[in-house]
């Protein structure tokens, strides 16, 4: 880590040239919109005259697999706008309509399964923050908000829009209405960024109509188009008042409760969100994991009001390992609730300043592994400043521990991007450091950086990381402290055109981590000699993984079954195949073997989804760890099946059942969704649990359920 200093200033200098000429920015297509004359009748049909009106973008070109060519089906996208809303109008020929692949239905499902078109735009032309909107041709609804050009985006925020499509004998069509208060925008700005994308799934094809280059990832909003002629888009008095009335009942006792969000635009691109009694009954139950690790395990935030403008608070190199602000710690110790009082959060841009503020007021309650616990006053601000088109400098600061004391931290880190080096690919350096202070006023750190090259033929990355010993923030995710760590990836992804294979992916990731002594405490080579993707969609991979432990302190991994310390050697294999996503029964199958510390680990996990139609799917997936020790054998086991029935986009039901053999749960959880319109839901949730005993028999373990009615109010 002594030369990383020397290395990153040289890399920053090189990056800041290339930031420097973004002005100088590739020709990207450009499309005016039509002002609609009359009301647009959200049907699936373009039979109203403004749609005739209004012309066609420029026709949409190969992503993949032939990079630059046409694509092989014509798309017709139309867009026109009245005072309040947005529309798309996408017709997607097809030469054979009974070969579309259209089947989910649920809200914000995967449709990357599907044959789908996908809309982003960028309101502020800012080049890095913007919306996506995704509708599959059976009329599914998928969104997220992007932020930072970030290349994986989740599905959780739920914006209020609506869509509607027609399966016809010529293809399928696809009609969207967005309205401008669920945008945040500039009034006045008369130019936005835009993209669209179609897949075609039985192909494996997709069409872009800007940058429809391998090496641009669609949110990548520094590539896209520009859309003009915006003239007079009005947002109201942005405001959005949501009250909801929750009632339930959890091991025989019952509850009511009422409570209340507020949204309310204090500029263009800034949002106050203040929420009183805040409610997390409609929240899907997480995946269930065993841990055969030292430290613990990492489960993505699900809530709602959390990932509302959640991008905001993320810093340049993040990753699972080092999160700085990680918001289920906020209402969440361990898997156990805690009750919120409120919150107020404001989220936004300002010209070229971003902005989260998060304050939470939790209440007391009582936890299995603390006992008794006061409210708790939670706070997070992050300020960042964009920088060229792509690149940020920014500062980070969050204060108070769940659990009781003080804790805070404070930090800054830095991103340098470019979309264009070396004649148009991806290239960023990533710097942080972060401070804490905990309630027995130690101080600690944690710095680093990771230079990124992330494209189609190269991948490769290159990271390195101290964490302190006492770095300790409560509000973040670090599983593992006093620890220095160096990653690289290098995948060479050729792409042949024979054989029936889309893409090798030759693979090599090293990693060290030692202590602060540097002492080496782990090490390990992933390697992937064979991993490749058919023209079909399925996907073999094959694995060679050498590991080296070691203990400073002996290690229980299961009950009775004690490592000791020392140093650990081994060697591991893995064999994986999938099945294309496109079919009715999809099949994933991953088998592990060979050493494990001083013994054998053989992990099977096996999966099967069959989607039956549109309307209902149903999946099975295992994961069986069967471990050979000189200090005793132990077998751990997950199960977990999920069948989904879906009437509508608008009204799905989801059940979920899942066991593992360590905490010996049983548990189901089923839930309905109907959302009466965009923005007005209602949720039905039942869980059930009961404890397997060793002698077999089944315990009531909790019995929870839950009504919830939200209505949004916009003016």
């Amino acid at each position: 880590m002594r030369h990383v200093g020397r290395a990153a200033r040289g890399v920053l200098c090189v990056l800041t040239v290339l930031g420097a000429r973004v002005g100088l920015a590739d020709e990207m297509p450009a499309a005016t919109v039509t002002h609609a004359t009359a009301p647009i009748h959200l049907d699936g049909v373009l039979d109203e005259a403004d749609w005739q009106r209004a012309g066609a973008l420029d026709p949409l070109i190969q992503r993949e697999p032939a990079e630059g060519g046409p694509a092989s089906q014509p798309t017709e996208v139309r867009i026109l706008y009245d005072a309040d809303t947005l529309y798309f109008g996408i017709v997607c020929h097809e030469a054979d309509p009974g070969a579309i692949v259209a089947t989910q239905l649920a809200r914000d499902a995967d449709l990357s399964v599907d044959d789908y078109v996908l809309v982003v735009v960028d309101p502020f032309l800012d080049h890095r923050n913007g919306f996506l909107f995704q509708v599959n041709a059976v009329g599914a609804r998928a969104d997220a908000q992007i932020s930072n050009n970030i290349e994986h985006v989740t599905y959780e925020w739920d914006g209020i829009w609506n869509a509607r499509t027609r399966i016809t004998a010529t293809g399928w069509t696809a009609e969207i209405a967005v309205p401008f208060k669920t945008l945040r925008f500039r009034p006045g700005q008369p130019i936005w960024g835009l993209n669209v994308e179609r897949q075609i799934k039985r192909l494996q094809e997709k069409d872009r109509w800007a940058s429809a280059r391998r090496d641009i990832w669609i949110t990548n909003l520094a590539a896209a188009g520009r859309l003009a002629g915006l003239e007079g888009a009005q947002q109201g008095r942005g405001l959005d008042i949501r009250p909801y009335l929750s009632g339930g009942e959890e091991d025989g006792g019952s509850e009511l409760k009422a409570g209340l969000d507020v949204f309310k635009n204090l500029a263009p691109n800034l949002t106050a969100a203040v929420s009183v009694n805040t409610d997390f009954a409609e929240t899907e139950a997480d995946q269930r994991q065993v841990n055969l690790t030292r430290f613990p395990l990492f489960f993505p935030e699900k809530r709602a009001f959390f990932l509302e403008g959640a991008g905001v608070y993320d810093t340049a190199g993040k990753s699972e390992d080092l999160i700085p602000f990680f918001t289920r710690r906020i209402g969440l110790i361990g898997d156990e609730a805690v009750p919120l009082l409120g919150g107020l959060k404001l989220t936004g841009r300002v010209s070229d300043w971003n902005l989260g503020v998060l304050d939470v007021q939790t209440r007391p309650a009582t936890v299995d592994a603390l006992g008794r616990i006061e409210g708790q006053n939670l706070a997070a601000v992050r300020v960042s400043r964009n920088l060229f088109e792509q690149s940020w400098v920014g500062g980070i600061f969050t204060r108070g521990d769940p659990t009781g004391g003080g804790n805070s931290l404070v930090g800054a880190d830095a991103r340098l991007a470019t979309s264009r080096f070396g004649g148009g690919k991806n290239l960023s350096l990533d710097l942080y450091a972060f401070r804490t202070d905990g309630p027995s006023r130690k101080t600690d750190y944690a710095y680093g950086f990771k230079l990124d090259y992330p494209n189609d033929l190269w991948d490769v990355a290159l990271s390195g990381k101290q964490i302190g010993e006492d770095f300790q923030p409560a509000l973040g995710f670090v599983p593992r402290l006093g620890i220095r760590k160096a990653d690289l990836y290098i995948a060479l992804q050729p792409r042949p055109g024979r054989f029936g294979i889309r893409q090798f992916f030759f693979e090599v990731e090293p990693m060290i981590i030692t202590d602060l002594q540097d002492r080496v405490q782990n090490w390990r080579v992933f390697t992937a000699p064979f991993n490749c993707r058919t023209e079909s969609g399925e996907h073999l991979e094959l694995n060679y993984i050498p590991e080296f432990e070691h203990l400073d302190a002996p290690f229980e991994i299961q009950p009775g079954i004690v490592i000791p310390s020392g140093s650990h050697q081994w060697t591991r294999f893995r064999a994986e195949v999938n099945t294309a996503t496109k079919r009715p029964w999809v099949v994933d199958f991953a088998f592990w073997w060979g050493g494990f510390y001083e013994g054998t680990l053989r992990q099977i996990e096996p999966g099967v989804t069959v989607k039956a139609g549109r309307h209902f799917s149903a999946a099975v997936l295992m994961e069986r760890n069967e471990a050979s020790l000189p200090q005793g054998r132990f077998v751990t086991q997950v199960f977990s099946g999920r069948l989904e029935y879906n009437r509508s986009a608008d009204l799905s039901w989801s059940n979920l059942v899942q066991y593992d053999s360590v905490s010996r749960i049983l548990g189901g959880q089923s839930r309905l969704r109907w959302t009466i319109k965009p923005g007005n839901d209602v949720y039905l949730v039942v869980s059930r649990g009961w404890f397997r005993r060793f002698d077999g028999r089944y315990l009531p373990e909790f019995d929870r359920a839950s009504a919830k009615l939200q209505y949004t109010f916009r003016l």
